[in-house]
């Protein structure tokens, strides 16, 4: 009997453990921007590159959906990246603020990046309509986030699922490498070495984007000049 009832005082116990700590894991949820990869990242794009939105309008859709979900974060400061920029094209209302608008490219990489990675943080896309109030396309009129007029072709990414990618570290160094797989011969990266504090560091060899400085603060990635459409996209089609 008393072996029958200190079993019972032990499962009551692991009963309240159980209890006080999914109550505190409810109560303390994790941000979305820095939630675990969900799945094995790819490291080339391939499975990811598979049905990417073909337009403006249904990649900025998927996008909405993303950021509905947590999976899109935006920065505080360039919170207007969604209802004046991303928004708009979803909607199909951007031809009223032109000056807004994105490339199709970084709306798709945008895509395929939280495919991979689960969540994506951006800092900047388009400063015509979302900035700072320090880095400007009047500070800086000649920055990728603000050419070409109508469709800028830059983003800043200060996370990839749950790794802080700042420009000088490992993170980066992963994420450069699988949009080498993809992005076209002409992209370009912002990094920084041994200047502004960022230290000295080592990155992957790429084929088609090339580096040019900038504060490690976050990655830049940008098409530069080149009009070339992302390369590897798949079609396949699937039966319901």
């Amino acid at each position: 009997m008393r072996a029958l009832r200190r079993a019972s005082l032990r499962l009551a116990l692991l009963l309240a453990l159980v209890m006080v700590a999914g109550a505190f894991s409810a109560a303390s949820p994790a941000p979305a921007a820095h939630a675990a990869i969900a799945q094995p990242a790819e490291s080339r794009c391939v499975e990811t590159c598979v049905n990417v939105p073909s337009t403006p309008q249904a990649a900025a859709q998927k996008l909405m959906e993303y950021y509905n979900s947590g999976a899109l974060v935006i920065e505080w400061a360039e919170r207007d990246i969604i209802p004046a920029e991303i928004q708009p094209i979803a909607n199909g209302t951007i031809s009223q603020t032109p000056q807004c608008n994105i490339d199709l490219r970084t709306l798709q990489t945008l895509v395929i990046m939280i495919r991979n990675y689960g969540s994506v943080q951006v800092s900047d896309l388009n400063r015509h309509c979302a900035n700072d109030g320090v880095a400007t396309c009047a500070s800086n009129p000649t920055s990728r986030h603000c050419t070409p007029p109508g469709a800028t072709t830059a983003m800043d990414l200060t996370y990839i699922g749950s790794l802080r990618t700042r420009g000088n570290d490992g993170a980066t160094g992963i994420l450069l490498s699988f949009l080498d797989s993809f992005m076209p011969a002409g992209s370009r990266a912002g990094q920084a070495a041994n200047s502004d504090g960022c230290g000295s560091y080592g990155m992957p060899a790429l084929s088609n984007i090339s580096r040019f400085a900038d504060y490690c603060t976050h990655i830049h990635v940008d098409f530069g000049s080149t009009t070339a459409g992302l390369r590897g996209l798949t079609t396949r089609w699937t039966t319901s």
